[in-house]
């Protein structure tokens, strides 16, 4: 009898953390929503329920409508998309490279990538800035692109350098018996078995990229190259805060984020935990 007490107390604590956890990092994301849908003067009166005739849509509506956002929006969008697949590709190649093939000083090699991660992003700035005014790509899309792959690449190969060592060799050596040449082993067998560990991949460089700020407030200087980021940084920055409208925008700018991942959560979860074990 002690030992069901024993269980049971252990699935009830285990329960209870899962569940404190979870109401610790959704609760923000449900006050975010909430607020959008409130009038400011609802806001300022400190009250966490507000009347029916208190919501509105006025928040969103200004959002869509007045301010530049749906630009901002596209820009995100087009510049993550580029992000991912250039992440991709080079991660991809880099990758398999540095698992399939002797390279002297390859570990070196790793070490070195992955040490990039241990650097604050803001040690980047003034480099950055030097390198890219100096190619004259300072507010350019290329120039936001190549400085956001600064931040997704190290990680994405070392990841798919991981995923990649835990398929067997002997299906490249049977490929290559058949007569397939480097890239048409990669290309027919690599990316078909290292799908979802490309699929984590290209999502984490997705999600980087469109939440990035730092590096898209030194490089872009226009509205042509602006992102939704900064469209909440300068809501924010007003003399005149409207929380509302601040709201409405960080919700408008999750959501791609929720729906891409709601179509890919098996591929990542599958991504994610395949190259856990290794056979």
């Amino acid at each position: 009898m002690s030992k069901v007490r024993r269980k049971l107390g252990v699935a009830i604590s285990a329960y209870t953390v899962v569940i404190v956890s979870m109401i610790f990092f959704i609760l923000p994301m449900v006050w975010i929503i909430y607020c959008s849908f409130r009038t400011q003067a609802s806001i300022f009166t400190g009250k966490v329920i507000s009347h029916l005739n208190e919501f509105t849509l006025e928040n969103y509506e200004t959002i869509l409508s007045v301010t530049d956002y749906p630009t901002y929006f596209f820009n995100s969008f087009k510049i993550a998309l580029s992000v991912s697949l250039l992440s991709l590709i080079c991660s991809i190649v880099g990758a398999y490279g540095l698992s399939r093939f002797r390279i002297k000083g390859k570990n070196a090699i790793i070490m070195g990538i992955f040490s990039t991660q241990m650097f604050p992003q803001v040690l980047l700035i003034i480099p950055m800035y030097l390198i890219v005014f100096s190619l004259q790509m300072l507010d350019s899309v290329i120039g936001v692109v190549l400085g956001q792959l600064i931040l997704v690449l190290p990680f994405s190969i070392w990841m798919l350098k991981g995923y990649f060592d835990n398929i067997p060799v002997a299906i490249d050596d049977s490929a290559r018996i058949d007569g397939c040449n480097v890239l048409q082993r990669l290309y027919y067998v690599i990316l078909p078995l290292g799908a979802p560990g490309i699929m984590v991949a290209g999502f984490f460089s997705f999600v980087v990229s469109w939440g990035d700020y730092l590096i898209v407030s030194i490089i872009s200087q226009s509205q042509r190259t602006a992102t939704a980021t900064l469209v909440i940084q300068r809501l924010s920055s007003a003399l005149l805060i409207r929380w509302g409208q601040v709201a409405a925008a960080a919700v408008l700018t999750i959501v791609p984020t929720i729906i891409l991942f709601s179509f890919v959560q098996k591929r990542l979860v599958e991504g994610l935990t395949a190259g856990a074990v290794k056979e």
